[in-house]
């Protein structure tokens, strides 16, 4: 079954397609199954980029629309991608329980009130002490909120890493990453295969295989399958390799969900 549940539209300030738009190109894809994931980054620290900005009424309603309209060839759920800080957690659960959501991704995108993205991260440290602290930020994070499903794109600080690629990156801080999966593993949370990483120089998904068969092997049974998609040309960007790198780690199924529950789909 071929399913996108990481996706932006609009409603996302880097979003650059309708939701309208998203269904139709996930339909002509062949796609049975999508989830909208806009952002909500509470207290963005850039004031130039209003992550925190979603209007989250105005959203559902829109998806609701869309549900309606394409009910017949596409499920479209209700989801979330939620950035966590350690003084936001509170205001993002009231959030969470405030509105129906069928999905809830859980990202780190700011560490320690720095935006990777921007290069100032980077400044006078080593490669190792930029992943290092990401995880560390990461494993607290994970261990103190629990209102999510999934964690969002493990790896990330790869994504906008000034320092060249080495092969073996990956397992940089690995017993860190080891933490992380058994805290998400103990709580009942998953992870995505990004696919968006495909972009990066390693030609590798978000986590990398080696994360995903380690997850597998610590007891990891939860994987969703995301693009990442902000434009209507990412709608369908690697879904196929990442459902065949699923496949490869040892996974018989990938999970949708409703209302908060997952749905084990099998991709054998």
């Amino acid at each position: 079954m071929k399913i996108n549940y990481h996706m932006h539209s609009q409603y996302s300030i880097d979003g650059e397609m309708s939701i309208e738009e998203a269904c139709e190109k996930a339909i002509e894809l062949g796609l049975k199954e999508i989830a909208f994931t806009d952002h909500l980054d509470i207290d963005w620290p850039d004031p130039n980029y209003e992550f925190g900005a979603l209007d989250i009424e105005k959203y559902l309603i829109d998806i609701e629309k869309n549900r309606v309209r394409y009910k017949d060839c596409l499920k479209i759920k209700t989801g979330i991608e939620v950035g966590l800080q350690p003084h936001v957690l509170e205001e993002v659960e009231d959030i969470i329980v405030t509105y129906p959501f069928d999905f809830v991704i859980a990202s780190i995108h700011i560490i320690q009130r720095m935006d990777p993205y921007q290069g100032d991260y980077y400044k006078n440290r080593t490669k190792e002490e930029c992943y290092r602290l990401y995880y560390e930020e990461t494993l607290e994070l994970v261990k103190e909120f629990s209102n999510f499903d999934v964690l969002g794109h493990i790896g990330y600080i790869r994504r906008y890493s000034p320092f060249p690629y080495e092969q073996d990156e990956d397992l940089i801080c690995l017993s860190l990453i080891d933490e992380i999966l058994k805290v998400l593993i103990t709580k009942g949370k998953g992870i995505e295969v990004n696919t968006s990483g495909y972009k990066h120089a390693s030609k590798t998904p978000m986590p990398t295989p080696r994360i995903l068969a380690r997850y597998k092997d610590l007891g990891g049974t939860i994987i969703t399958l995301g693009s990442d998609a902000h434009t209507i040309d990412d709608v369908g960007f690697g879904l196929d390799l990442g459902c065949s790198v699923i496949r490869e780690s040892g996974f018989k199924h990938i999970t949708s969900y409703t209302e908060r529950k997952p749905e084990f789909i099998s991709i054998i």
